[in-house]
């Protein structure tokens, strides 16, 4: 059972609450990085793979924090994520020549009426080396403009792909409409996507 004075259990329970997801999800990278890059480190990926690993490691963990359950401790929880893309990459470097993923911001796996199916995630590498780099950038640049968003659409975009909350949540926890939190989301992706055809050229 964790101890309520786990420093991530408290972040925890604030980001669940949708108060200052941005700057307690800063936090939580903060104490918890280290930890998980030592752990890439370990398993004798470079300090580049490592960054990109870590990266990946807390996507995952950003975008399901709104289901995990508090009976567990949070690290328990951050290294079954962290030793899962563990696996997951070894498993594609014993894959070659497979089709490169294409990333869709169209409608970010949704329908404009109703909740979508498909969370927003940026895909996995291509295996190819030239492709490896051309990813790594475009995952960069979309980064950057995820936090060059406005405040409340980059808040409205991270509730919804980052913690995979409804409309109806995140409607709530932001105090607007569900017309309002469509709007903002409509336009994100659209940014986004602009943001990713950029790097094409």
């Amino acid at each position: 059972m964790p101890s309520d004075d786990d420093p991530s259990r408290r972040l925890v329970e604030l980001i669940q609450k949708g108060i200052d997801v941005e700057g307690n999800c800063e936090r939580l990278f903060k104490l918890h990085a280290r930890k998980v890059r030592n752990f890439f480190l370990r398993h004798r990926f470079s300090p580049e793979e490592t960054r990109d690993l870590t990266q990946d490691v807390f996507l995952r963990v950003f975008k399901g924090i709104g289901s995990f359950r508090l009976e567990s401790r949070f690290e328990t929880w951050l290294f079954e994520i962290a030793d899962h893309v563990y696996q997951n990459e070894l498993r594609r470097r014993g894959t070659t020549k497979r089709k490169g993923w294409e990333i869709s911001l169209e409608t970010g796996g949704q329908s404009e009426e109703g909740e979508d199916s498909t969370p927003f995630e940026p895909p996995p590498s291509p295996p190819r080396a030239l492709d490896e780099v051309l990813e790594r950038e475009r995952v960069e640049r979309l980064s950057r403009a995820i936090q060059e968003l406005p405040e409340q659409m980059r808040t409205c975009f991270l509730l919804r792909y980052g913690q995979g909350r409804k409309y109806k949540e995140v409607a709530i926890l932001m105090k607007v409409s569900i017309d309002t939190v469509k709007a903002h989301l409509h336009q994100a992706r659209k940014r986004l996507k602009l943001e990713l055809a950029d790097t094409g050229r």
